[in-house]
């Protein structure tokens, strides 16, 4: 039997059992969410640098499809489903006022397929996608979870 995953009250960095951001409770559910999204940027940045572009450019539209779900988790306690950015950003919308680019969530969107799959777009991803579109997307999702953040603290 495995142990207990940590809680606050173990001093676990990125787990809060109910944290007070703007008023409003943070659930767990919320925090992981939140904490995926990171850890996916990291491994955004991690392929960018031995350059393995198309993964990074993968990675960032995990990392942004997580932080879009983690604000919607706490905004409106919904998990939509799907992989279409733009979509979730939407829905989203109806909630809070988010100020993201629907055109850079548009191209993330895109990597979902086209960054794995040969003849997705493109004939071989881990060839075709350049480090500009690796670093672009990189730059994308830390705005998307600067602005995911910025939701869950102040909804």
């Amino acid at each position: 039997m495995s142990p207990a995953p940590p809680s606050a009250r173990d001093g676990h960095p990125f787990k809060r059992s109910l944290a007070i951001c703007g008023g409003m409770p943070v659930r767990d559910e919320v925090l992981n969410w939140l904490e995926e999204a990171r850890a996916d940027l990291r491994h955004a940045k991690v392929s960018l640098d031995v350059g393995d572009y198309n993964r990074a450019c993968f990675a960032a539209q995990q990392a942004a499809e997580k932080g879009l779900r983690a604000a919607a988790l706490h905004v409106a306690g919904l998990l939509p489903r799907g992989h279409d950015l733009t979509k979730l950003y939407w829905r989203l919308r109806r909630h809070v006022d988010l100020r993201l680019d629907e055109t850079d969530l548009s191209k993330l969107s895109a990597y979902y397929t086209q960054a794995r799959y040969p003849n997705a777009g493109m004939e071989r991803p881990s060839l075709s996608i350049t480090a500009k579109q690796g670093e672009e997307a990189v730059s994308i999702v830390e705005a998307v979870l600067n602005e995911v953040a910025r939701v869950i603290r102040d909804p």
